[in-house]
């Protein structure tokens, strides 16, 4: 499906979802109430339009619009749910706020279990249809491929693999004698192929030593209409997904194009840095003030420890601890250990529990850091990983984060730092607000850090 197709059917989507919650509002409302909301006063309509609109803005934020077609049908239904106990408890919380009445929570849960159940039965009745009709030979796209580069054999694996995207290869042009793809004819009889065969889509995928042939097969599509698709030869040094940018009539291709990439997503992430870290700081304030005065009890020195790290675009910021070690020259240089004499009895308290960490959440409200992300390292490590680690310097690419992807999942310490940097770059390429709650969810259960090392 094409993005302009993409992007209408997310605006339907949420058109429908916005009348769907609009409607449960209305029929809770009359359950409840035994009158018609359209009789009460443009106050209420005002709030139930509002609400409405909310629903589908948490339905953004959590990514229920998203592109993935191969996200399974329960993955999908259960993110359905969540939004939907988020949305429910968010509207609960502000009707005891503004109005505090029992009719008013019974609005609200019976308009969420109506709006719930129909938003699942149309996702399983809509994602079964467009399956049906991928594979309905009525709809099926017939795909002629051009050339018998690895790529193409990569392509006809994909769609045979995925039935309901809708296409099917029936065969190639090619000047090879041998392939595994059926061959219809060679390059020079590509216009008699299409003119027999008819097909909706020509992709080509020609090797590097046929770029020259690259003018003619465009020409013939042109002459015959045929939409022509091409997969560059160079596709499998693109890691992640790409975009396609313009600079006045050149194309260039991203090869590495992340989802915080787009302005809307980056502002979303930083004001949910902004609330959250505001939050945090506030809620635990005694805490941190606990820590400073018990820092300052145990151990000489300042209280609060400073250290250089690799932040994003790997630029050095300066990221806030509470000291929990003794004043000493290794603190650049080196890790940590469980059995580390550096570390105070208190410090050693505080890196347990993870309230050593607490004033990084100043680094998140200043812009360095972020809630959720890749954990920063020392510009040492990162010049020593870099050189051993592929990929290694990709997490820079987006802010570091308190806490990650590769945190819940328990590499932190005395870890794999491969697989580290593997979930790491997973979490930057598949980022969305729905993965961060996620993350921020469950960091709770994995806070008490017990793999700690010291390294020279």
């Amino acid at each position: 499906m094409g993005q302009k197709n993409r992007n209408l059917s997310h605006v339907l989507s949420a058109i429908f979802d916005f009348l769907i919650t609009l409607l449960s509002i209305y029929v809770a409302f009359f359950i409840i109430m035994k009158k018609s909301l359209w009789t009460n006063d443009g106050y209420a309509q005002t709030i139930a339009i509002a609400v409405a609109l909310f629903g589908v803005v948490i339905y953004f934020i959590f990514d229920i619009y998203s592109n993935k077609v191969l996200i399974k049908l329960h993955k999908r239904l259960i993110r359905i749910i969540i939004a939907h106990v988020v949305f429910t408890v968010v509207c609960i919380l502000v009707t005891i706020v503004a109005s505090g009445k029992n009719e008013m929570y019974f609005i609200v849960l019976i308009s969420a279990g109506i709006s719930l159940s129909i938003e699942l039965l149309k996702k399983t009745v809509t994602t079964k249809l467009i399956h049906y009709l991928g594979r309905s030979q009525k709809r099926v796209k017939k795909i002629l491929i051009v050339g018998c580069a690895p790529s193409a054999l990569e392509y006809e694996r994909q769609v045979n693999e995925n039935k309901h995207f809708g296409y099917k290869v029936i065969g190639c042009v090619t000047n090879a004698r041998n392939t595994v793809i059926k061959k219809l004819g060679s390059y020079n009889e590509l216009d008699e192929v299409i003119k027999a065969e008819r097909p909706h889509e020509v992709v080509i995928a020609l090797g590097s030593r046929e770029e020259g042939r690259m003018q003619h097969i465009m020409e013939v599509c042109d002459q015959n209409g045929t939409r022509a698709m091409i997969i560059p030869t160079m596709y499998k040094y693109f890691k992640s997904k790409c975009q396609v940018d313009m600079i006045g009539n050149l194309p260039i291709i991203n090869t590495r194009a992340i989802p915080l990439d787009n302005a809307v997503n980056a502002v979303i992430k930083r004001i949910m840095d902004i609330i959250i870290s505001l939050v945090i700081i506030i809620i635990t304030l005694p805490i941190m003030i606990f820590a400073f005065i018990g820092v300052k009890l145990t151990s000489k020195g300042p209280a609060i420890f400073k250290q250089k790290r690799v932040g994003k675009n790997n630029e050095e910021f300066v990221m806030y601890k509470f000291r929990s070690m003794r004043v000493n020259n290794e603190s650049d240089t080196a890790w940590t250990t469980d059995e580390d004499k550096r570390k105070t009895k208190f410090g050693t308290f505080m890196r347990k529990t993870g309230i050593d960490e607490l004033p990084q959440f100043f680094n998140v409200l200043f812009g360095s850091m972020s809630i959720i992300g890749p954990r920063p390292e020392l510009p040492k490590f990162v010049e020593q990983y870099s050189k051993t680690i592929p990929l290694y310097k990709v997490k820079h690419q987006v802010k570091p984060g308190i806490t990650g992807l590769a945190q819940i999942y328990g590499f932190r310490g005395n870890t794999s730092i491969e697989r580290r940097i593997e979930l790491d770059i997973k979490y930057i390429e598949d980022w969305s607000v729905f993965n961060d709650i996620k993350i921020l969810v469950l960091t709770p259960f994995k806070m008490f850090n017990r793999n700690e090392k010291y390294v020279e």
